[in-house]
């Protein structure tokens, strides 16, 4: 009998179909509809379907509140984050950390979007005093944070005014951006600009300045990379001044993520 090539074999296969369906979802920018996915993957309702059970099965796919949208579930992240963190790139990634931070003198932190939070991919620690210590695999609110506040300014519009209608604003400190219009004029002068801060917004006494990371086309941000400090250190009148070498590093980090 003839062997099955490796294309028939992923043809024949309804597991590598199911994942094949997770990454459609995955590469789309919204909650996607069934309808919106039949027509996307070209299957009858019924097959997709099926699919869709057995990745929501396997916690991997679940449905949003309206019951009508997929979206990924924690487990299709947590793999993704941990194929990130193991990857041959990751102690690449580690090492362009330790420059930046040996660099600035002040801890730096690697980051993507899941859902409406931040989690920290990687994170090195500086030597200097008064440092707040955050682990890798550390989550903070979108709307709190200059990385997350970042990830949304770089987002299609549709997309960021989705996410931001599902968000809760909660008020972490006085500086928190908890009002919807407040947020999205911030949103507009950081895509201006390139570059995000938090000034206290999700830890009193806690500034940090986040930049993109972005694709080989350019467009679309894949991380940030983040400088945390307290405010005694740094702060908006002297941020600007570590921007250039984040940025370089950011432009390091992105040839790793590719």
């Amino acid at each position: 009998m003839k062997p099955e090539t490796m294309d028939e074999a992923t043809e024949s296969s309804p597991a590598l179909k199911a994942f094949s369906l997770l990454e459609t979802i995955a590469a789309m920018d919204h909650a996607p509809t069934l309808a919106e996915l039949t027509e996307a993957a070209g299957l009858p309702k019924p097959t997709l379907h099926r699919w869709l059970s057995m990745l929501e099965g396997a916690e991997l796919l679940r449905r949003m509140p309206d019951g009508r949208r997929y979206e990924l579930a924690s487990r299709a992240t947590a793999l993704a984050f941990a194929i990130l963190s193991n990857n041959p790139g990751s102690t690449q990634r580690h090492q362009i950390l330790e420059r930046v931070v040996r660099s600035l003198g002040e801890s730096c932190n690697l980051t993507v979007l899941e859902g409406s939070e931040v989690m920290y991919l990687d994170r090195v620690e500086a030597a200097a005093p008064l440092r707040v210590a955050f682990q890798k695999g550390s989550r903070v609110p979108a709307h709190a944070s200059a990385s997350g506040k970042l990830f949304l300014a770089m987002m299609p519009p549709a997309k960021r005014d989705r996410l931001i209608g599902t968000l809760t604003l909660e008020r972490y400190t006085a500086n928190t951006l908890a009002d919807t219009e407040a947020l999205k004029a911030e949103l507009g002068r950081i895509k201006r600009d390139g570059y995000a801060f938090d000034d206290e917004e999700f830890l009193s006494g806690l500034f940090c300045v986040a930049v993109p990371i972005f694709d080989q086309n350019g467009r679309d941000c894949l991380a940030a990379l983040a400088l945390q400090a307290p405010v005694v250190r740094v702060s908006r009148a002297n941020a600007a001044e570590r921007i250039s070498a984040l940025r370089e590093a950011a432009e390091a980090l992105a040839v790793t993520l590719r």
